[in-house]
């Protein structure tokens, strides 16, 4: 995901009233809005941007490499699922602009 968070174990809602001190509506905002690509690389949610500065920074790198895990991890979901498929299509810009998970 772009900005939201993805799975998350449910918990962490309960602990970021507890021990955070956040409301509701700002940890909404954290999930929704401040999480995936974004929140990891802490540069961008957009492929492109972070492509651009792979190789310079540590962390975009790893939301990068952790992106294409979690993408390949849903990918052998759905095909074991489906009990296999004849071709898998990406579209939008996730899918066209970044080859490096391929």
């Amino acid at each position: 995901m772009g900005f939201r968070s993805g799975d998350i174990d449910p918990a962490i809602i309960g602990y970021l009233v507890r021990k955070e001190g956040m409301e509701v509506a700002e940890i909404e905002k954290l999930l929704n809005k401040k999480s995936g690509l974004l929140g990891l690389s802490g540069v961008s949610h957009d492929t492109r941007e972070l492509m651009n500065q792979f190789n310079e920074s540590p962390q975009v790198r790893l939301a990068m490499e952790i992106f294409c895990y979690r993408l390949r991890k849903y990918v052998g979901a759905y095909l074991a699922a489906l009990g296999g498929a004849e071709a898998i299509i990406f579209g939008g810009g996730i899918g066209e602009d970044t080859p490096f998970c391929l």
